[in-house]
């Protein structure tokens, strides 16, 4: 395919110019040929005038012997093209037989001049030129017939010849815009091809990097069981490279989201000044450790309640911060701004600066920044660590909120990132009702006492966490290792033995989707109201969804986040 569309690129150009020539080469012999033909209807208009001359100066007695010479070269050569006028052969079988009768005519008529000089009556003379005037009539219209039949012949030519070469222009300019285009779009696979296969290596060294960090961790807390202090600063390391390798996993599936439109946001109240003060905690300790000043200027914010995904909203900040402090020097100074541009009575918008001191973004890569996978330099990412997606999430993250996120920035002069949004307000019920529910959150630990709740969980290990995490907060935990085992246990327990369950989606002889159907379905007055909680580590909305339609009540993801599983066993106990 790759070589036919080579030749044809080749070739096209070629036939082009072969056609260009073709086309001028038949307009040029057909001009040629259509002044010929014109001298012929010329000369034969002429022959027709000068015998109607000669026969007048015969008949009044002026012989004109000159005149009679030159007939007698012209007539002929009407026929054969012959002679000294260097006349073209009208190749038209009406115009052939008239000349030739006018060859006949004329010869008739010159003999009768020569009898008229000798003395004979005119009359005759009289009577063959006017019939050789009017076969000279005819000549001359079956002369412009064929000149008229042979410039419509060569117009028609010339129009296909034309059509053909515009035909063949439209083409090669066409297979030129596509080439171009299958260039440009080869060229842009490739370089995404680049970026993915340079974004597979960060990946590999930034997970390989937590990972030994926790391989490594837990082999110096085996051998350091004696030693608390030492087995605490393990475990404490363990979890800071835990979390960051989820950061990681994170950032992945939630751009594997956005590429493919499954994304969702939530639409919940809360606080922005909250939102603040808990980012502001999460790296004020980073800041001071690597002598940063980290300043948060969001006091002007007076209407601090808003409706969005608080989750998403808190993401694009920790990119934006994180990214400041990672590329600021001992020394410099990050700070996040944030103030109203208007506000409504239904809504308020609002514009967030992260400003920063740090080695600043060249221009040229100011252009891509938003692009997934890409980093200024090769060596970005092994000095400074990073997947390249956090701020291509940033972007589609505030996108999917009807808002624009820019940068300004000059290389060693700091960076300025720009977010705006506008948020709707919620009604001052709704503010209350939201407090209330996060405010009875941490009181969920103790809450559980005495509470049966029946865990569906396949892997040993994340059985083994989800029961010690209950059964601290006072519950008293039943596990099931696959569907089938969950629905009899539930079935054959008394009605309201179970508080709730904590369902696995993808469980052997029957997944967690087909457990729940089961369950709500069962003839027992506790089958329609027994909260199922899923568990799972697939967290895409679609997910989430089969989980509600199979008649599930709520769904967590795995990991499993302490504060979020607290909060929601406390919405159904």
């Amino acid at each position: 395919m790759k070589e036919r569309k080579k030749w044809l690129g080749i070739l096209l150009p070629i036939f082009l110019t072969v056609l260009f020539c073709l086309i001028n080469m038949v307009a040029l012999v057909s001009m040629i040929h259509m002044q010929g033909n014109a001298r012929v209807v010329n000369y034969t208009g002429i022959v027709r005038g000068a015998t109607q001359r000669l026969v007048k100066q015969e008949m009044k007695g002026y012989p004109n012997d000159e005149l009679m010479q030159y007939l007698d070269g012209l007539v002929p050569e009407l026929c054969t093209g012959k002679g000294d006028n260097n006349l073209n052969v009208i190749p038209d079988d009406d115009y052939q037989e008239l000349a030739k009768e006018m060859c006949g005519a004329w010869k008739s008529i010159r003999s009768e001049i020569f009898q008229v000089r000798q003395g004979r009556d005119s009359q005759k003379l009289f009577e063959l030129s006017e019939s050789y005037f009017a076969l000279a009539d005819q000549a001359v219209s079956a002369a412009e017939r064929y000149s008229e039949h042979r410039v419509n012949s060569s117009i028609g030519i010339l129009v296909c010849l034309n059509a053909g070469f515009l035909l063949l222009f439209i083409m090669l300019w066409v297979s030129g815009k596509h080439r171009k285009k299958v260039q440009m779009a080869l060229e842009t696979a490739e370089h995404a091809n680049r970026a993915k296969s340079e974004f597979l290596s960060r990946m590999s060294h930034e997970i390989r990097t937590p990972m030994n960090g926790i391989t490594g961790m837990t082999s110096i807390a085996k051998k350091s069981l004696n030693d608390p202090g030492k087995l605490q600063d393990c475990l404490n390391k363990i979890e800071l490279s835990s979390g960051y390798l989820l950061s990681l996993l994170n950032d992945v599936l939630d751009m594997s989201r956005i590429e493919s439109g499954k994304l969702e946001l939530e639409c919940r109240p809360f606080n922005l000044t909250e939102v603040f003060e808990r980012i502001y905690v999460m790296f004020k300790q980073k800041a001071e450790d690597a002598g940063i000043s980290l300043e948060f200027q969001c006091g002007d914010i007076e209407v601090p309640s808003v409706i969005g995904d608080n989750l998403r909203i808190t993401q694009v900040f920790v990119n934006l911060i994180s990214n400041a402090l990672k590329f600021t020097p001992a020394g410099g100074r990050v700070i996040l701004e944030a103030h109203e541009t208007e506000i409504k009575d239904q809504e308020v918008s609002l514009q967030f600066t992260v400003t920063d001191s740090g080695i600043g973004i060249n221009e040229e890569f100011q252009k891509r920044i938003f692009i997934p996978f890409e980093q200024e330099q090769s060596g970005t990412a092994r000095q400074y660590g990073g997947t390249g997606l956090g701020l291509a999430i940033c972007s589609n993250f505030v996108e999917l909120m009807g808002g624009q996120i820019s940068v300004y920035s000059k290389t060693g002069e700091g960076s300025r990132f720009t977010v705006d949004i506008t948020l709707q307000r919620p009604p001052a019920a709704q503010i209350e009702q939201e407090r209330s529910v996060d405010s009875g959150c941490p009181l969920l630990v103790h809450d559980l006492k005495d509470a049966v709740i029946l865990l569906a969980e396949d892997n040993e290990i994340n059985a083994e966490i989800v029961t010690d995490i209950l059964e601290a907060a006072g519950a008293r935990v039943e596990q099931a290792r696959d569907g089938r085992v969950v629905t009899d246990k539930f079935a054959e327990a008394e009605d309201g033995t179970y508080a709730l369950i904590l369902m696995d989606i993808q469980m052997p002889v029957i997944n967690g989707l087909e457990a729940s159907r089961m369950i709500r379905s069962m003839n027992k007055k506790d089958a329609k109201s027994v909260p199922i909680i899923g568990l799972s580590a697939n967290a895409f909305q679609e997910d989430i969804e089969k989980a509600m339609q199979s008649g599930m009540n709520g769904y967590l993801p795995k990991p499993i986040d302490l504060e979020r599983l607290y909060q929601t066993l406390g919405e159904f106990l």
